[in-house]
């Protein structure tokens, strides 16, 4: 396990090989920075802990087929929420990170292409329902992972297609805990992550912060950023039409140590692409092209 996040001093830990997501979802915690989904590489439905603590509720959630855990930190004056996870562990039960807490579930709050995992939340140890209400998050931990030059890949191949969305693989390998959609400005790297455009928002990591001055001049006159908190740089964007051999796509799916893309169509089963197909990075996010190389 690895730290990924902090706040009011609880430490987020995941596995190393987990796919991790802070914006590619339309809910109101990932577009003010205070959630981070865990995704396990894809296939696995095994929930682990991402926090040391007391387990405080372990239970199906009302009206809903989904579930919470959430979990008491040793700030008492904090716990830490987790959905779409069918406990394993009990009321009073300690948990360390990484220790099995339960599986994963298929939530009502998913979109079709959404893949099953552990939504996380530090909160208010008396207010641990409530979609609103979450601690900001410090995403500094994942942020020292980043740095350097990263490739830019220009063409991607179909290695999966499946009916809810097609796995794309760049042509280059691309560092951990960055994605393949990168652009640089002032000679500084910036890796983007979410769910665009259908989702309206997304993010761009640097691990240079110290460095990006003129760099961060540069993205706000491309990007409409409204948030900032050292290398992480929320925007919001506009819907822009994807078409990828003469078909249209609802968006693509960035997401941090996850080395595909993935392409979702407006239904699902829609498309025609086949496993070997190539694809440019032009045509897989059209807005990408007025801003730097």
């Amino acid at each position: 396990m690895i730290p990924i996040a902090e706040s009011r001093g609880v430490t987020i830990c995941a596995q190393d090989e987990c796919f991790l997501s802070f914006t590619n979802s339309p809910y109101y915690a990932h577009r003010r920075l205070a959630s981070v989904d865990v995704y396990p590489r894809r296939g696995v439905n095994v929930a682990y802990s991402p926090v040391q603590g007391k387990v405080l509720e372990a239970s199906k959630l009302k009206l809903i087929d989904d579930y919470i855990i959430a979990i008491q930190t040793e700030n008492t004056g904090v716990c830490v929420k987790l959905l779409h996870v069918k406990p394993e562990v009990k009321v009073g039960e300690r948990v360390s990170p990484g220790d099995v807490i339960g599986r994963l579930v298929w939530s009502p709050f998913f979109d079709f292409w959404t893949d099953p995992h552990v939504h996380i939340e530090v909160r208010p140890a008396d207010d641990w329902l409530r979609a609103k209400g979450g601690y900001t998050l410090d995403p500094k931990p994942l942020i020292e992972k980043l740095g350097g030059s990263y490739p830019t890949p220009r063409t991607f191949r179909v290695e999966e297609a499946l009916s809810q969305y097609v796995l794309l693989t760049p042509d280059s390998p691309i560092p951990h805990f960055t994605t393949p959609l990168t652009f640089t400005s002032d000679g500084i790297t910036f890796v983007m992550e979410g769910g665009l455009p259908h989702y309206g928002h997304g993010a761009l990591w640097t691990g240079r912060a110290k460095q990006r001055n003129r760099a961060l001049k540069d993205v706000k006159e491309s990007f409409e950023i409204d948030f900032v908190q050292s290398g992480y740089l929320h925007f919001t964007c506009s819907s822009e039409k994807i078409v990828v051999k003469g078909n249209m796509y609802r968006g693509i799916g960035l997401y941090l140590n996850d080395p595909h893309i993935k392409l979702i169509p407006r239904r699902p089963g829609e498309g025609t692409l086949k496993v070997g197909d190539e694809i440019s990075r032009e045509e897989i996010l059209p807005f990408m092209n007025k801003y730097p190389e």
